[in-house]
């Protein structure tokens, strides 16, 4: 399935995104001359892009790998005219790393760290005995196979997205 194309990135700006995707602390010197422009064009399309949120760029580790035991995720279903209440609660909640609203019966998505079984246990009883939240289902992850963070941005000219791991070759 093709992910349409970001209408408010031009080309540049995509490359932009995808070079610092790859390696966030790649110079713009370097990212000038891959793309064969001036570098202070990319620190100034870089600096806009970070201001108005359509970047950013930071470190993405694996909880597990770094010794978090317990890493949860929650599918809730929540009263539609609630969820912004309480997606916004728990998305102020330290443990919670990650807070999504989508559709269907399902309609919350919650990841969360925890330190124990009993920490888990109360997260559940406050966060998601909420009211407006009807039911919830939470899994123990046990094993990330795929960060969605990893995702490249998919060009106009492109009918695939390229990979990240794949350097691209069309310049000098």
């Amino acid at each position: 399935m093709r992910i349409g194309t970001y209408h408010q990135l031009d080309r540049t700006d995509q490359q932009i995104v995808d070079l610092l995707r790859t390696d966030g602390r790649m110079p713009y010197r370097e990212i000038a001359r891959r793309l064969r422009v001036s570098e202070s064009m990319v620190r100034k399309r870089a600096t806009k892009l970070l201001e108005s949120g359509w970047m950013r760029i930071l470190a993405i580790s694996d909880p597990l790998k770094l010794g978090v035991p317990i890493v949860a995720t929650t599918y809730a279903s929540v009263a539609p005219n609630r969820v912004e209440e309480v997606s916004d609660a728990l998305a102020r909640n330290e443990a919670v790393r990650y807070v999504a609203i989508g559709v269907g019966s399902r309609n919350l998505v919650v990841e969360s760290l925890h330190a124990s079984v009993e920490d888990v246990h109360e997260f559940i009883q406050t966060e998601l005995g909420r009211e407006g939240v009807y039911e919830s289902e939470t899994i123990h992850v046990v094993k990330i196979k795929k960060s969605v963070w990893d995702w490249p941005l998919p060009s106009e000219s492109d009918d695939t997205a390229t990979p990240l791991h794949t350097e691209r070759r069309d310049h000098a």
